[in-house]
């Protein structure tokens, strides 16, 4: 069975793997899916008529997941339309529900429900069972169209790329001379991957303890809280604050540890390219093509030279990714 897939997209080829066929149908399944929601959405806005519906229940559902807590508003309602009793559940239009990481956000959108009151929505005529609160529509479709565009990007990128970049042989050291400038970092280059090795591993256990700290801090207010919709208020140096505060600190060591040793590996990078034979391939870090065709090898394929590419790579993204949480982390609680 071939282990590659050839897709011609016209003038060009991709050389597609099973992991980027995988990918490839993702992609498809994200952008396809974001694009129908909208629509749909769109068409639900654009043509819904007003009614009066009846709320029977508001409240807000917590729940727990893989990438953390979320909060999702439900309201039940009935309404008439046209003659015909319905029930319906979605606040939003569209087919996935929307929720909030942030429980006051999702408090907000049921407090204007309480049961046994009257409120308006509103009923696409296509699809009368399917009424909604809030004639708005929801960021789903576009997170997963914006997704989906991500994961196809790097399928493109990996497909275009060569089909052994980072397999170059280097040659010996003594066979080479050294180039006479040299940076900092070239000249305390164990130290440099010393301490980042150090901080990153000091940083990742104290994220991990203030992380129990804050369970079990959770569970105690928890304990002493009237009901699972109880607020918990967090003092900045109590038993949930200062937890919540260290984590926070230690995460962004992390990102400042792997930061540093991203810096001493690409130093290392250097070198090995300085000992490719001439031609020397492009640079991975100057075509994404490659570098992602790199990332995307096994490890055991791969030179000296593509394995220090490979590392190198995976610890910028890593940290670029760490990155993007403190950022959507700090853009949240504002």
């Amino acid at each position: 069975m071939p282990t590659e897939m050839k897709l011609p997209v016209g003038i060009t080829t991709l050389h597609l793997s099973r992991r980027s066929v995988l990918l490839l149908l993702l992609a498809v399944g994200l952008i396809g899916y974001g694009g129908y929601d909208y629509i749909q959405q769109s068409r639900a806005v654009n043509d819904a008529v007003a009614v009066r519906a009846t709320v029977t229940d508001a409240h807000v559902d917590r729940l727990e997941g893989g990438r953390g807590i979320d909060y999702r508003p439900e309201v039940e309602y009935t309404y008439r339309y046209q003659g015909e009793t319905y029930t319906s559940e979605q606040v939003f239009p569209g087919i996935g529900r929307r929720t909030y990481s942030d429980r006051s956000k999702a408090q907000s959108v049921v407090a204007s429900y309480e049961p046994g009151t009257t409120a308006r929505a509103y009923v696409d005529p296509a699809t009368p069972s399917d009424a909604f609160l809030i004639r708005e529509r929801t960021p789903l479709p576009a997170r997963a169209v914006a997704l989906g565009c991500i994961a196809l990007g790097i399928v493109v990128l990996a497909g275009l790329g060569s089909q052994n970049p980072g397999q170059q042989e280097v040659r010996p050291a003594a066979d080479v001379q050294s180039p006479q400038r040299q940076t900092w970092i070239d000249r305390n280059g164990e130290t440099v991957n010393r301490l980042s090795k150090r901080l990153l591993g000091g940083c990742f256990v104290a994220f991990w303890l203030s992380m129990v700290a804050l369970f079990f801090g959770l569970l105690n207010a928890s304990d002493g809280s009237e009901g699972p919709s109880q607020a918990i208020r967090a003092d900045t140096f109590g038993p949930i604050g200062l937890p919540m505060v260290a984590g926070f600190v230690f995460w962004i060591g992390m990102v400042l540890a792997l930061s540093l040793y991203g810096v001493w590996s690409f130093s290392e990078y250097r070198k090995l390219r300085y000992r490719l034979k001439d031609p020397k391939p492009p640079s991975p870090f100057r075509h994404p093509s490659r570098l992602v065709t790199i990332l995307g090898t096994d490890d055991g394929t791969l030179s000296e030279y593509g394995q220090r590419v490979r590392m190198t790579g995976w610890v910028f993204v890593i940290a670029a990714g760490m990155t993007a949480v403190i950022l959507y982390l700090l853009y949240t609680a504002s």
